[in-house]
């Protein structure tokens, strides 16, 4: 009777002392930072933009997409002109394919009236190897495999052209191609916009990507191809540029 006693007795002690500790573990935390995102959606004029739609380009001629992408990167954000954010280290691959919400990174509860974003990338993560990368960075169909000094495409806009006058856009029309890259390549967007972030939220910043703007004063006939830095790649840059709004 005695030993039944004891280990009742024992195991009511270990039941208290399971219960005491479960009562001491320290409460977590408060968040002390806000999450800030983007999300991109493309358009052509007031229209949601859609790759198996015709279009036309700056001349007029018929054209359909087959591929828009684009590399974004060191994006900040300021409030009265000072910089509030600075995510160096975050990268976003653009694809009209793929519309989604990208994660920036964390920040200290603020509010901000500006984002500043790069159309492209600095020198060092250009010329990195993109072996090793991490996503999107690691994208092949991003980087001048054949031609690793070129570094990473900062825009390609691939498709076809109609040549014959009809409006219609098929296999035997002639393809476009542009790929847009090297540092001088390179372009910044400023943007006014607005958001405040609370420590422990989110927030989605949208950018519109007004497609038609992509096109204004280029002949995707007369010059289908644009690989670089030519001309071409410099007037896709400059208007990838302005295609960039918030509302």
């Amino acid at each position: 009777m005695n030993k039944y006693l004891l280990m009742i007795a024992a195991l009511a002690l270990v039941a208290v002392g399971c219960k005491k500790d479960k009562e001491e573990e320290p409460a977590p935390s408060p968040a002390t930072t806000g999450t800030f995102k983007i999300s991109l959606g493309f358009h052509w004029g007031v229209s949601d933009f859609d790759l198996d739609e015709t279009y036309a380009d700056g001349m007029g001629h018929a054209i359909k997409f087959s591929a828009v992408k684009f590399l974004l990167s060191e994006t900040h954000l300021e409030n009265n002109g000072s910089i509030i954010a600075d995510f160096h280290q975050s990268f976003i691959l653009a694809d009209a394919s793929n519309e989604q919400v990208y994660t920036v990174g964390t920040m200290n509860p603020g509010s901000y009236d500006h984002l500043d974003i790069v159309l492209g990338l600095d020198s060092a993560t250009n010329h990195a190897d993109p072996t090793l990368a991490s996503a999107p960075l690691n994208d092949p169909t991003m980087h001048w495999s054949w031609n690793p000094a070129a570094g990473y495409k900062f825009l390609v806009l691939e498709g076809r052209v109609d040549d014959d006058g009809d409006g219609v856009v098929d296999d035997t029309d002639p393809a476009f191609t542009y790929h847009c890259a090297t540092e001088p390549a390179k372009r910044e967007a400023s943007l006014h916009a607005s958001g405040s972030i609370a420590a422990g939220g989110s927030l989605i910043q949208h950018i519109h990507v007004r497609m038609n703007y992509f096109v204004t004063g280029v002949d995707m006939l007369a010059t289908p191809i644009g690989m670089g830095y030519t001309p071409i790649n410099v007037q896709l840059m400059d208007n990838l540029t302005g295609a960039l709004e918030i509302d």
